[in-house]
């Protein structure tokens, strides 16, 4: 498993080895050293200081094809816990996930943004989820935030977010003086990509994308192991790449965003300027339309997955990365994108990256929410300057 340069030292080898022993179960320090690439020394003074704060524990030795017996290592996934907050157009997702990731407690509520207290009802819904931790005594190692938006990774500060119309706010500095526990702010889609760079399928894979496709458009990157987030936490706006020179204006400002053509929320747009579904409808709506044969709005999938395609590979063709993992919702409908979308992404591949994997995801609706928790878990590679 190769990691960035840096990024891997410190409170971050901490990091790397809970969530190997999370994803592989008991290791021995040599097959932990192995795995993460590092010398023995430091494996042996990162698991020891593990040792001393409960989070893993030895087993029994086991013998080796040596002769020399090893003491594997297991991570106790209840000895901490994290809450992960996704915070939405129109809704709060809140989790209670252990050590190992694993999710033990959750909810949904309606939010408004842009409501006069809406970071109000943040916070106390935050503070209902940490009571019913401390009154199941799990302990809180703190609190992941994700939203929608280009998050400050120094200070966890919400630039700017186009869909909550939260623009310099200081949120990990608030929610942190209100819950008085460790806060960690991170993009939604960033979020997703730690937690899939740490625990997910892609674990072992040095260079990789998320692209998140629903209401919005976004895009993660793993390059050389480590997360990217570029200047200020701008990485990955993929939705925000210009596709149509005079388009519909986007929230953003600009004119002819992708997000404004292929997004779920363009395509019910589209698909309601044409009175191809009424007012009240929604995307999915859209999909039974295409499901029952209806060339129109099979013609709007197709689009958007052209489009989707064409932009995606020129991204690809940039970084040249191995894989790329598709979620959001638009994944529950993919059967009507996927056509164009693979055609497009093929005909404009370089020849030599047309190998390059596309893993599709079936959207779990607290995908982000969890992934929120893995940034307060794993704090010093999520968030590593967020103190």
């Amino acid at each position: 498993m190769r990691w960035g340069a840096g990024s891997i030292s410190g409170d971050g080898t901490r990091t790397a080895v809970l969530a190997l022993l999370a994803r592989r179960g008991p290791l021995s320090r040599a097959e932990i050293a192995e795995s993460l690439e590092l010398s023995p020394a430091t494996v042996t003074s990162s698991t020891r200081r593990l040792l001393a704060e409960g989070l893993i524990a030895e087993q029994e030795p086991r013998v080796t094809q040596s002769g020399r017996p090893s003491i594997p290592l297991r991570l106790i996934p209840w000895s901490a816990h994290a809450i992960g907050v996704q915070v939405a157009l129109e809704h709060i997702s809140l989790v209670l996930a252990r050590l190992d990731g694993a999710v033990v407690d959750g909810s949904t509520w309606p939010f408004n943004p842009a409501a006069p207290k809406a970071l109000d009802r943040l916070i106390g819904l935050i503070q209902a989820q940490m009571g019913q931790a401390a009154r199941q005594r799990r302990p809180l190692l703190g609190v992941g935030v994700a939203v929608p938006g280009a998050v400050d990774p120094d200070s966890g500060t919400l630039r700017m977010s186009v869909r909550l119309g939260w623009n310099g706010m200081p949120l990990a500095t608030k929610l942190r003086t209100a819950l008085r526990v460790p806060v960690f702010v991170d993009n939604d889609i960033s979020a997703v990509t730690v937690a899939e760079r740490l625990y997910g399928p892609s674990a072992d894979c040095a260079d990789f994308l998320v692209v998140a496709i629903g209401q919005g458009i976004g895009l993660g990157l793993v390059l050389d192991g480590a997360p990217y987030r570029g200047a200020a936490g701008a990485a990955g706006e993929f939705g925000h790449l210009p596709i149509l020179p005079d388009g519909t204006e986007c929230a953003c400002g600009n004119r002819g965003c992708l997000e404004t053509q292929a997004s779920t929320e363009a395509l019910t747009r589209r698909a309601k300027e044409a009175n191809l579904i009424p007012p009240q409808a929604g995307v999915s709506d859209l999909g039974a339309l295409a499901a029952a044969g209806n060339p129109h709005a099979r013609e709007l999938f197709a689009e958007a997955g052209e489009m989707l395609g064409r932009a995606l590979a020129g991204v690809v063709n940039i970084l040249g990365t191995s894989t790329v993992v598709v979620v959001g919702e638009i994944t529950q409908l993919w059967d009507h994108v996927q056509a164009s979308f693979d055609s497009a992404l093929a005909a404009h591949l370089l020849p030599y990256l047309r190998n390059t994997r596309i893993e599709v995801r079936p959207w779990d609706d607290r995908l982000i929410a969890v992934a929120a928790a893995g940034v307060a878990l794993c704090a010093p590679l999520a968030a590593p300057r967020q103190r």
